[in-house]
């Protein structure tokens, strides 16, 4: 292992960049005369090489953050000049942190990284974790949250934790230290896809009253079915993915790793999904196909005043979905 070689993954954007800002501090804290150099995808190899081999005017340590900078082309030129293998020379001057979001590991330079850096991969929390995480994060800001209203903000804002980190910070500003299901309702902003969320888990406990409720509130908020549609779509997809997987005997986190679902969204679907059959799913894929096909053939008839067409063959979808 290359002792000042570091590699930061993960799908999980919020954790992966607050893990950068913490080492940057960290070296800012430890070495006031250091420098901090970020190099991107545009900049070249010698550039890298230049920022690591060159010792510092006065001395000084350098943290090199390299924020999606590899290509493969590069990774075969560093290889080629032995940038790797003169790194650890330069260990008392010089460490470099390597920010992948997302690394194919079938490369050549992401199998390099995860055998030879100190790795730190950040993957999507589960609901048990993002509960725990929104809990912490409310005290980091002076407040207290209860499990249930831990709950209620994540249904409501979604499980990105971007958005739930600018959520809790506002409710912590205007709240009294304790965050409320009042405070949650008044001063939140309901992520969209959570709304549409509310619409597709009545559909898929087969209530055939609050599907038909939540596709009209959607409607009227002013949401298209143009954008409902492709949710169900996508809905339909996560129960085939999910019945796969529980057809094999695989746990939520299993079919979530191998479907390169989010856990949480495996998590809240997997109960649901043991309702349908495969043969319910596949005819509701056929289903959703015909209704496409008959939107792009024009056999459903729509316009930018009247997509009521449309709307009619989406309740249909909805009432035998909901057939017991």
């Amino acid at each position: 292992m290359i002792k000042n070689l570091i590699l930061i993954t993960g799908e999980d954007d919020y954790r992966l960049r607050e893990r950068v800002r913490f080492y940057k501090k960290a070296f800012k804290d430890k070495y006031n005369e250091g420098e901090v150099e970020i190099l991107e995808r545009k900049q070249e190899l010698m550039d890298l090489e230049n920022t690591t081999f060159t010792p510092n005017l006065f001395g000084g340590r350098r943290l090199i953050l390299l924020d999606e900078f590899w290509t493969a082309e590069k990774f075969e030129q560093a290889q080629k000049k032995e940038f790797f293998a003169k790194l650890p020379d330069f260990t008392d001057s010089s460490t470099i942190i390597v920010i992948e979001p997302s690394l194919d590991k079938r490369t050549k330079f992401s199998k390099f990284l995860l055998e030879n850096a100190k790795v730190e991969s950040f993957t999507p929390l589960d609901e048990v974790s993002l509960l725990e995480w929104i809990r912490k994060f409310a005290a980091e800001h002076n407040s207290k949250i209860s499990h249930t209203c831990s709950q209620i903000l994540l249904k409501r804002c979604g499980e990105n934790l971007w958005n739930l980190s600018r959520e809790i910070q506002k409710l912590s500003s205007f709240g009294t230290g304790e965050i409320t299901e009042k405070d949650i309702m008044e001063l939140t902003i309901p992520n969209p896809q959570a709304v549409i969320w509310d619409f597709l888990e009545s559909l898929s406990k087969k209530s055939v009253q609050k599907s038909l409720k939540g596709f009209t509130d959607l409607i009227q908020s002013g949401v298209s079915p143009h954008e409902i549609f492709p949710m169900v779509q996508r809905e339909i997809r996560i129960h085939a993915q999910i019945r796969d997987g529980q057809e094999r005997n695989l746990t939520p986190p299993q079919i979530a790793q191998e479907s390169k679902l989010h856990p949480f969204v495996v998590q809240k679907t997997f109960p649901l999904t043991k309702q349908f059959s495969q043969e319910k799913i596949k005819q509701m894929y056929d289903q959703l196909f015909e209704i496409d096909k008959r939107l792009k053939t024009g056999k459903i008839s729509v316009s930018t005043d009247d997509v009521s067409e449309f709307e009619l063959a989406i309740e249909k979808f909805i009432l035998d979905v909901c057939q017991k």
